[in-house]
């Protein structure tokens, strides 16, 4: 009889997603913040020049990371310890033994800087071709929110976007002002189902489970995030923002207090959970990802 794996033990983080044709004269690395599949990098995967690779750091696959989305008692893992484990698996692959171009997504951002950091530190930033930011928050108190400062209505805005990534397909709803997000979920099933996401008969009961999963991560999140207080980089930082991104009225998502340089921004269509797969946006990415200069 086959094992159930154990959800403790340590997983690989570090895995291979393209593989270039030959030596790989420009490498990505990217870190996935786990929200979503990993399997969201395969469209820009597709598009990147055969001589670039492309390789993903899943934050998902850290059990100290998934553990604390499930139960909000669980212990955060520190960002810097989440860091670490990626640059670990980095210099165990030798990915880290020329260029690179170093990529975050969403929370995946986050910990992108704190590798950064911590090249630049150890006298190894010149590694870094370029810090790419993908619909990233910076970890600046002005944009640190713990769960009962966030807002109900952007909250809820922020889960129909994620539902709508996860059915593959566009989705849109109104709902008026909500005291807390769950008030408003009756609207998002009814929307859901007559906008042809769900089948008829879908349970409210269900609908609920996944939003309380979706806010567990972004709760874990807030928490790791809380006590991060890294200092700025003398390095640009470029940040991709999609059209309906996180927070869309809100600059460069306060990136600008943490570099030394002007930011560098990149519009591109779709919103935030489908930035990878929107064929517009994974055009721009990938051109902006493989021509990346060393900075």
């Amino acid at each position: 009889m086959s094992r159930r794996p154990d959800p403790t033990t340590p997983r690989p983080v570090l895995r291979t997603l393209r593989d270039a044709d030959g030596a790989a004269a420009h490498r990505i690395c990217a870190v996935h913040p786990g929200a979503l599949a990993a399997g969201e990098w395969g469209p820009l995967a597709g598009r990147l020049p055969a001589d670039t690779a492309l390789y993903l750091l899943d934050l998902g696959s850290v059990p100290e990371f998934l553990a604390a989305a499930l139960d909000p008692r669980a212990p955060v893992i520190p960002i810097g310890d989440l860091a670490a484990r990626c640059l670990d698996e980095l210099a165990g692959a030798r990915i880290d033994s020329g260029p690179f171009t170093l990529v975050g997504w969403s929370f995946g951002g986050v910990v992108a800087y704190e590798i950064a950091a911590r090249l630049d530190a150890a006298g190894r930033g010149a590694l870094l071709r370029d810090l790419v930011l993908l619909d990233s928050i910076a970890p600046v108190p002005a944009f640190k929110r713990t769960d009962e400062l966030l807002d109900a209505a952007m909250l809820l805005d922020w889960f129909t976007m994620y539902l709508g990534a996860k059915r593959r397909r566009p989705f849109t709803v109104s709902v008026p002002p909500l005291a807390a997000p769950e008030d408003g979920l009756p609207q998002v099933l009814a929307a859901a189902i007559a906008q042809g996401l769900l089948p008829e008969g879908t349970e409210l009961a269900g609908l609920r489970k996944l939003y309380a999963a979706y806010q567990g991560g972004l709760s874990r999140n807030n928490r790791c995030t809380a006590p991060y207080e890294p200092g700025p980089l003398d390095r640009p930082l470029t940040l991709v923002k999609p059209e309906r991104s996180l927070l869309p009225d809100e600059g460069d998502l306060g990136w600008s207090g943490l570099s030394s340089h002007p930011v560098r921004e990149t519009g591109v269509p779709g919103d935030h959970y489908t930035m990878l797969r929107d064929p517009g946006a994974v055009s721009v990415l990938a051109g902006l990802l493989a021509g990346s200069a060393v900075v």
